[in-house]
């Protein structure tokens, strides 16, 4: 019987001390949450000085206020933590109540639960966007294109903010389904000789001739633009998509597919036709990306650095603009 008391008060005791320790650690993090959030509230301070919605006088006066406010926070938070301190120290000798205090949630000051309420997170969730715009092929071998092709995109994308302190400079990065379409001249045709793609005279007249190039692609955008925060009863969210943003970076990717479709006359019946052949066209695809938009409009500007095809006579880089939503 002596053994298992001397045992239970062995696993009871190193309990409390983690717990007290925990408490401790967690002033640091009241320090510098409450740290965090005053810099914030005097970066809106300054912002609006310059933007003259208020004086010199008034801006000081707010800053005091601020500085007050959250010295105030840190010193209430750091009392609450003692407090659960030295009630987990008078209850050491009490394991029932020793466990409730410490399990059942008499610390007020959880770490977890303080950064889900106080800290803005740096990762934001996916959201989904969509592209709609023009494409054409830039330093064609030969005039053998339309100037003006369609193009269509869908992803998902990540936002990284590089710095709580300065969330205007941040990392967008996601992964997307692109589509490029564009118009052949002159009734041509693709087809397959000696591993090149060559580009010939169709042997029937055609109405339309056109090739599609399918990828998977990874886009990887800097991005920089003024934020604000919104203010929930649980949380504090930045709103990216408050004012202009702008992008710059490149993107990776690799082919999905290539076909090539055709329409013509036979007979007095319209007939339409679609073949899908790698026709020697590039595996994998780089280039770079640059965007500029108010809120979750973007206008976006693409270039493929890598040729559409190995070997062709009719090679050429993908060029594309489009209408980013929801980006």
């Amino acid at each position: 019987m002596l053994t298992s008391s001397v045992l239970w008060s062995q696993v009871e005791k190193p309990k409390a001390q983690i717990k007290i320790e925990e408490l401790q650690a967690q002033k640091e993090t009241v320090e510098k949450l409450e740290k965090e959030k005053l810099k914030l509230k005097v970066k809106t301070i300054n912002e609006r000085l310059e933007a003259r919605e208020i004086s010199q006088e008034k801006a000081d006066e707010l800053k005091q206020e601020a500085a007050k406010l959250h010295a105030m926070n840190i010193e209430n938070q750091y009392d609450l933590i003692d407090l659960n301190i030295d009630l987990i120290k008078r209850n050491q000798s009490e394991s029932l109540a020793q466990d409730f205090y410490i399990d059942i949630g008499a610390v007020l000051t959880d770490t977890k639960k303080m950064s889900a309420l106080d800290s803005i997170p740096r990762v934001f969730f996916p959201n989904t966007y969509v592209g709609l715009g023009i494409s054409t092929v830039a330093n064609q071998s030969q005039d053998a294109y339309e100037n003006v092709g369609f193009n269509f995109f869908a992803g998902v994308k990540f936002t990284t903010v590089f710095s709580r302190a300065s969330p205007e400079y941040r990392l967008n990065y996601g992964l997307e389904l692109t589509s490029n379409i564009v118009g052949i001249k002159d009734s041509k045709i693709f087809v397959n000789q000696a591993n090149q793609a060559e580009l010939v005279e169709s042997p029937i007249e055609l109405d339309r001739s056109s090739f599609s190039l399918v990828n998977l692609v990874v886009p990887v955008h800097f991005e920089f633009g003024k934020t604000k925060i919104d203010y929930s009863e649980d949380r504090a969210m930045y709103d990216l998509n408050s004012d202009w943003n702008y992008g710059i970076g490149g993107f990776l990717g690799v082919k999905i597919g290539f076909s090539q479709s055709f329409k013509y006359e036979d007979e007095g019946e319209t007939v339409r036709q679609s073949i899908q052949r790698p026709y020697n066209t590039e595996d994998f695809l780089y280039g770079l990306s640059a965007y500029a938009g108010y809120g979750p409009l973007k206008l976006n500007i693409r270039y493929h650095l890598n040729s559409i095809f190995e070997n062709s006579n009719a090679n050429g880089n993908m060029l594309s603009a489009a209408l980013i939503i929801g980006y």
